[in-house]
């Protein structure tokens, strides 16, 4: 895959216009928690770079809330280039994600999951590019972030979760997680590293990231093939896929930790 440069920010806006942008992976109590994880698990030297750069911004104490930032700019049009790298979108008809699903003008999930890991490796003091990567290796490991375009990756798939009306993606970013006591991301984090080994530091790979790409996309055809409009979910539902929800969680959170470590922990990631 080749590596994603960024063009103007206007140039890239007036292509992208148009682009579908799902909402928020885990939404805000899960970001939290998936990133206060990946804390949890990585070195003390790599936790002090990370509150380094939280600091910057003083609108954020915490590396939990840092990793909506890349959520809460969606607002602002300056940041309008930045919204199709929450997802990656392959054919219903397809098996699996493949590195030309990725727009070479404009970008995807995965690739700008390797820019930002590339300036941080160049620039540890860049906290955009910090908070960048940490949410979109969010995202990427909430099935419906790699998905279909046309339901805009479960947005417009309706149904019923314990009598609420809902769809698809904000099931599983939100509903199934709030159900079981996601709203306290703190206690969640450490619920999610409970038990969980520390990983070696990790160096970003295109192939790697297409991997981790397509774990969520066999996850996302298993969770279509059981899907049908308007249907009625409650616990059964929650009790079959929560379980798989909070998996891709504590990988991504072991995969982020690792990462950061690979950057910030005992000098500097191997080139």
């Amino acid at each position: 895959m080749t590596y994603f440069k960024f063009l103007g920010s206007a140039f890239v806006a007036m292509i992208i216009a148009s682009a579908p942008s799902p909402v928020a992976a885990y939404g805000e109590h899960g970001h939290s928690a998936f990133c206060e994880a990946a804390y949890q698990l990585a070195q003390p030297q790599t936790q002090q770079r990370i509150d380094a750069l939280v600091a910057q911004h003083p609108g954020y104490d915490s590396f939990g809330s840092l990793c909506s930032w890349a959520d809460d700019i969606k607002s602002d049009k300056k940041w309008d280039w930045a919204k199709p790298h929450h997802y990656v979108n392959f054919p219903r008809s397809a098996a699996k994600v493949r590195e030309d699903d990725c727009p070479v003008q404009g970008g995807c999930i995965l690739t700008a999951i390797q820019h930002h890991y590339n300036v941080l490796k160049h620039d540890s003091e860049d906290w955009q590019a910090l908070a960048f990567l940490a949410h979109f290796i969010g995202d990427l490991h909430q099935p419906m972030h790699v998905s279909f375009a046309d339901d805009l990756g479960g947005n417009r798939a309706r149904l019923t979760y314990f009598d609420q009306p809902t769809n698809l993606h904000r099931l599983w970013d939100t509903d199934m997680l709030l159900r079981r006591g996601g709203e306290d991301s703190l206690a969640k984090a450490k619920q999610l590293v409970e038990g969980l080994a520390v990983e070696q530091p990790l160096v970003v790979t295109d192939e790697q990231t297409l991997k981790w790409a397509n774990e969520s996309a066999a996850i996302t055809r298993r969770i279509y093939s059981n899907y049908r409009e308007g249907q009625e979910l409650g616990e059964d539902y929650t009790s079959q896929w929560e379980p798989v929800l909070e998996q891709r969680m504590q990988q991504g959170a072991q995969r982020l930790a690792a990462i950061l470590d690979g950057l910030f922990a005992n000098g500097k990631t191997e080139k």
